[in-house]
């Protein structure tokens, strides 16, 4: 059970949990078929992180559940609102007609995934860069562990800064809305992996996807040493721009390894959380 567990969550989420939802969506299955996928994937992860956990302590509640859950729930449906609004948008699409829309819907949705990867990496690297953004990006990184849901729990206003990188390049060639409404659901199956708490290995193809073996180093809160593996989906971005990262044994397996080393005290209830950017006295 172990070995299926370890060997088997990222070939079955990856490939098998976005194959799904692609073909759902591109043969114009009922919107529902696809959350149902997701919800699947979602149940499969917190099954793999009890089988196989990385860190024991972190599928305990950390006084962080349900501002988690509340953050998974606004950030989800703030995406797929977008998805809803492209029909309006895509009337003032620029570049509309470079498109390619002869190509498969699948190739479509991978060429899609591509553009918006680096789009998102380039968005993330500068939040770790320029103070303003970090604001923001701090609620993702005030988390005491990593698990699942902790991809989607980020501040609306860095979450909308994010997919207006990703998505804005994609908006300007017409991306049209089935294409976009993959897109979003493979985001989110892409951050239950990337987040996990499960002790998942993939070989060598750690070095070409941003898995959980290589983003757990982005969440080390020693001075210096998180800065690195900004990719969504894969480590491209970073091996172009020479901030990956990955060393045998070195990822933290501790809750005091992660979160916010200068703000011990950061809030943890979910209204705080979307307070605190704001705060005059917010330093870090």
């Amino acid at each position: 059970m172990k070995a299926f567990f370890r060997y088997g969550t990222f070939p079955l989420l990856l490939l098998g949990a976005n194959a799904a939802i692609i073909a759902l969506l591109g043969a114009g299955a009922p919107y529902w078929q696809p959350f149902a996928v997701l919800g699947t994937a979602v149940a499969f992860m917190f099954t793999a992180e009890r089988v196989i956990p990385y860190v024991s302590d972190w599928n305990a509640d950390h006084e962080d559940a349900w501002t988690n859950a509340l953050h998974a729930l606004a950030n989800t449906v703030l995406s797929h609102a977008g998805v809803f609004a492209l029909p309006w948008l895509a009337a003032a699409a620029p570049l509309k007609g470079l498109w390619p829309s002869a190509w498969p819907f699948w190739l479509q949705v991978v060429a899609s995934i591509l553009v918006l990867d680096l789009g998102i990496s380039a968005a993330h690297h500068a939040s770790h860069r320029w103070h303003w953004l970090w604001r923001f990006h701090a609620v993702h990184h005030s988390a005491r562990r990593l698990y699942g849901l902790n991809g989607l729990m980020k501040h609306p206003v860095h979450q909308m800064i994010e997919t207006l990188s990703g998505v804005g390049p994609l908006w300007l060639l017409g991306i049209p809305q089935l294409v976009a409404a993959a897109l979003a659901f493979c985001v989110a199956v892409q951050l239950l992996l990337q987040h996990a708490n499960a002790d998942y290995r993939t070989g060598p193809l750690k070095y070409l996807f941003a898995n959980a073996e290589v983003h757990r180093f982005h969440h080390v809160n020693r001075p210096g040493e998180g800065d690195v593996n900004f990719g969504l989906f894969t480590a491209l971005y970073d091996h172009l721009a020479g901030t990956f990262c990955y060393r045998a044994g070195a990822a933290p397996r501790a809750s005091a390894e992660v979160g916010l080393a200068d703000a011990p005290d950061y809030p943890r209830g979910y209204l705080a959380q979307l307070a605190q950017p704001f705060r005059s006295d917010t330093a870090y």
